[in-house]
This record gives C-alpha cells, sequence and structure tokens, in this order.
C-alpha cells in the first residue's frame, strides 16, 4: 500500500488510469502454452474439489442473495464490549441464528474496497499493484452477477457514491448487474462521512428492493459509513470508548458501532418487508482500517501482541451467513476468504461450479482449505506463514497455530509453492485475458460436428 499511501486515494486512481493506457494500446502480451496449460490444469483440478455433494447442497435453490461488504469492518472487535457496552450488538444478536467465520480472511491489494469487490464475485486473487476494476476491466471473468442472471436472477448493486470510482459504472456494466444504485439515485437525507449514512443507504435499497426489483434477486450492498477518516456526527458518536477517546482507533469504534445499527434497522426492515424468510443474507469485511499503531491494539484487548497477533488482526475480517429458517447456525473455525463468496453461494443454491474458473474454497463443501493472502502469506489453519520483505522463502517466517509461536520455516514449505502458484495462476488469467482465450478455444468448431461447443465464461 506504499503507493495508495504517499500519493492518496485521487493520486492512486490517476496512476491507475496512466497505467491502464500503457496497457492496452500497442499488441497483447500473450502467454506460452506450456504456462497457460498449466493454468487451465490448475482450474480444472479445483473444479472436482469444488464439486462437492451434501445435505446444503442446493437447499437454499431459488432464495434471493443479499451480499453486503462492511467497509474496512474488522474482526477483532467482534463480540467485544468496551466500557461494559457491546460493540457490535446486532452482529452479535445475528451470530445466535447464523454461521459465524471466525477466522476469515480479506485477501486485497492495492485495489482495497475493489479488489474485494473483485476476489468475493470473480473468486481470483486481486493483481500485485494497482486495481483490477480500473486496470483490466474488459477483461472476461466469470463473475457471481453474470452466472445469477444466467439463472433467472436479477443483479443489483447499491453504493451511494459517485458511480466512476474505482471505475465502478463500467466495470458494473461488464459483470452485468441489471442496475447500479450510485450516489445519484440516493435523497441524501442522512449526510454523514463520505455520503449517505448508511441507515438510510440500507432503507432506500430494500425500498428499491422491494419496488422496482423483480425476485428472485442477487444484492450487493457497499457500506460507506466506517471509512477512514472515521467521523461522525455527534449524534452518532453514541458508544463510550472510554481511554480511547481521541484517538483514531476510538474514532474508528464509533463508526463501526453506527454500522453495526444499520445493520440491526436492515434487518427488521427486512422482515417487515417479507424478505427475510427467502433472502440468504451475507456480511463481510473488506479490508483492514489502516490503523497499524500496535500500542492502540494492546490498549485494547489488554494484553502484549506478538507479530502473529498483529497479522492476523489488520487481515481478518468477519463474515456471517444467515439463511432462510437460521437453520445454519455455529461458529466455523477453519480458515476462510473473500476468495470463497461465489464459490460457497453457489453451492447454497445448487449451481455447478464446473463451468466456471475459481480460486476458492466451498465452506460449505468437506475440503480442507486454505487461504492465500495477496502479500504472499497464507494459512491451511495448522501454520501461519509470514513472508520477509524480500520475499525469500527461508527469510519468511513459519507459525505452529497450535503453540502460536515460530517453527521450522520448512514446515510452511508446500504451502508457501502452492500460495506461490496460485498468486502466479491468477495474475496471468487477469494480465493475458486466459478465460476469454479457453472460451474462444471452446467456441471452435468440432471437426466431427457443425455446432460450436458451449462456451465456459458468463461475461
Amino acid at each position: 500500500l506504499a503507493l495508495y499511501n504517499v500519493t492518496g486515494l485521487v493520486g492512486f486512481h490517476g496512476y491507475d488510469l496512466y497505467r491502464f493506457g500503457k496497457e492496452h494500446i500497442g499488441p497483447k502480451p500473450v502467454l506460452g502454452n506450456e504456462q497457460t496449460d498449466q493454468a487451465k490444469a490448475w482450474f480444472d483440478q479445483h473444479q472436482q474439489v469444488l464439486n462437492t455433494n451434501n445435505d446444503l447442497r442446493g437447499k437454499f435453490k431459488g432464495s434471493n442473495v443479499m451480499v453486503i461488504q462492511g467497509e474496512a469492518f474488522m474482526n477483532f472487535f467482534i463480540g467485544q464490549q468496551i466500557g461494559g457496552e457491546d460493540i457490535t450488538p446486532n452482529f452479535n444478536k445475528l451470530m445466535e441464528e447464523s454461521m459465524y467465520f471466525s477466522n476469515f480472511y480479506h485477501q486485497t491489494g492495492q485495489g482495497r474496497t475493489s479488489d474485494a469487490d473483485f476476489s468475493a464475485h470473480s473468486s481470483l486473487h486481486p493483481l500485485p499493484t494497482g486495481s483490477v476494476f480500473i486496470r483490466y476491466p474488459g477483461n472476461t471473468f466469470d463473475m457471481l452477477p453474470s452466472i445469477l442472471k444466467n439463472e433467472g436472477y436479477s443483479p443489483n448493486v447499491f453504493h451511494a457514491y459517485d458511480s466512476s470510482f474505482w471505475n465502478r459504472y463500467s466495470m458494473y456494466k461488464a459483470m452485468h448487474y441489471d442496475r447500479f444504485y450510485s450516489k445519484k439515485d440516493f435523497v441524501i437525507d442522512e449526510p454523514l462521512g463520505w455520503s449517505l449514512g448508511d441507515k438510510s443507504m440500507f432503507r432506500q435499497s430494500l425500498e428499491a428492493l422491494t419496488t422496482d426489483v423483480k425476485s428472485p434477486f442477487y444484492a450487493f450492498m457497499i457500506t460507506l459509513s466506517s471509512h477512514h477518516p472515521y467521523t461522525l456526527t455527534a449524534k452518532e458518536n453514541v458508544l463510550d470508548v472510554g481511554e480511547l477517546k481521541g484517538t483514531m482507533l476510538g474514532d474508528y469504534l464509533q463508526s463501526v458501532h453506527y454500522v453495526d445499527a444499520a445493520l440491526g434497522e436492515l434487518v427488521e426492515q427486512m422482515k417487515q418487508d417479507g424478505l427475510w424468510d427467502n433472502t440468504i443474507l451475507m456480511f463481510y469485511g473488506d479490508h483492514d482500517n489502516s490503523i497499524t499503531d500496535q500500542k492502540l491494539y494492546e490498549q485494547f484487548t489488554g494484553r502484549t501482541m506478538t507479530a502473529l497477533d498483529m497479522q492476523q488482526i489488520m487481515n481478518q475480517v468477519p463474515l456471517l451467513v444467515h439463511v432462510p429458517g437460521g437453520s445454519l447456525r455455529g461458529v466455523d473455525t477453519q480458515p476462510a476468504g473473500q476468495l470463497d463468496l461465489t464459490p460457497s453461494i453457489l453451492h447454497l443454491l445448487g449451481i455447478s461450479p464446473e463451468p466456471y474458473h475459481f480460486m476458492g474454497n466451498n465452506l460449505f463443501g468437506d475440503a480442507e482449505r486454505m487461504v492465500v493472502l495477496r502479500s504472499g502469506a497464507f494459512t491451511d489453519g495448522k501454520v501461519y506463514y509470514i513472508p520477509s520483505a524480500d520475499q525469500s522463502f527461508e527469510n519468511g517466517t513459519c507459525y505452529d497455530l497450535a503453540s502460536r509461536t515460530p517453527t521450522d520455516v520448512q514446515a510452511c514449505g508446500p504451502g508457501f509453492q502452492e500460495a506461490k502458484k496460485r498468486l502466479q495462476i491468477s495474475d496471468e488469467v487477469i494480465t493475458y485475458n486466459l478465460l476469454q482465450l479457453w472460451e474462444n478455444k471452446e467456441h471452435l468448431v468440432d471437426p466431427k460436428s457443425t455446432k460450436p461447443t458451449e462456451a465456459s465464461t458468463t461475461n
């Protein structure tokens, strides 16, 4: 995030647009056949892992799907109190009738919010530099909104900000959303932070879903009220953060407390509108809060933080999944990440993953999970690898998660190689537009037939 921090968000966007121009002028780069075939073979093998038959497969077929991406909404404060008051009382209440993934990681890079959006919907890793939304909006990806649209869903996205930001207007068209409800589509009746308060954003989004959108729908909502620098109005600063008052972490906890209140109002409104009993609701955080002062977290938790503690605090965000009837509940402690969202949603809806190219896990399948971060860090639930600044394997640190202490780095060797391979394949898919290449090959006429074969991609 060095470039992002130095130039600021606007400067970062400008640099990405400059890079887009350089990358899209002149001949397109081509990947060798051997590497292309290796990438395809990886996906073919992974498709078999994702295609699990169990009681949850298709159990909620035809349900509406609502996914909320919480701005800078992290995991360390979930279920915690400050000054004797719950920081996230509504989230906590919802956990009682939902599945909560306590070791869920954001997998973003420099593209921040847009990376989370991209990875959650494509099940691919973001790029090591820049934002896919800005650099490669015209490439082919297997995107959740497109897939669900092909299944008869109406996909819509709600975000009360400028539609051009992160190149969303163009990217959302390519993702085949029916409509992007951006800032111009909302009444700014609750000015807060960067734009409209999340309470009003949720309220107006639900109104659109119940009046303008046909069912079944896919609704993707991006919150904004907990965006840096975390300044709320005095009216909304209702959480007593005690000694943290006046610190950025204290302001941050105020803002996520407000977002939690907005989530509580959303759930109640869904019940009143008759949506609650036929909608899968997922809520996850997009990325960290950019507050890296270890002393503040030690003050909040009341204990000394290790390098592993800080690594997990800064990379873990919550995932909550509520299904109609609340039959899926409990705490899943296995590693999970943003790339897992799309394969998992398709499993609940009974839609086969086989035609698509996903790198994530099926959270409702039976396979062991590995989660790879854009930095090269990874975990399989047994070990956690933190890479070194020079990206040399031997200079990284391998933690045994049972003891939470460093162990022989070779214990992370196989995982390191797999993580490196996944990041490389994902980068190749994006940079060389491999899904388009594979789609074109599948459209070639079989010499024994006069009919072209079906394409495997949807976009």
